[in-house]
């Protein structure tokens, strides 16, 4: 699990990315993560990963420690997918 910063630095790359990238709109963020391997309406870790690359979070060596940590919060249902409705649970919530 990761630690509060760890979570705060997350959150930061990701809302400076969706920020600079998306003009703040995370459904747009997250329809072309979610569709950019697997057309599948929701982010795998594959995907999962090229988003956290792209967001500057961890490094070839930690990003797959990033993307178990990150689908263990995320993932409610453990089906191995973030959906959008996940994800916004987990922004509301500020984590």
């Amino acid at each position: 699990m990761a630690s509060e910063e760890e979570k705060r630095e997350l959150i930061g790359k990701l809302e400076a990315l969706v920020q600079e990238q998306y003009d703040g709109d995370y459904k747009t963020a997250f329809d072309h993560y979610a569709n950019k391997r697997s057309e599948s309406g929701s982010v795998d870790a594959d995907e999962l990963s090229d988003l956290l690359s792209d967001a500057g979070v961890g490094n070839a060596f930690t990003r797959g420690f990033w993307v178990d940590g990150v689908m263990a919060e995320v993932d409610k249902d453990n089906d191995g997918f973030i959906t959008y409705s996940e994800l916004q649970s987990i922004l509301q919530q500020g984590v």
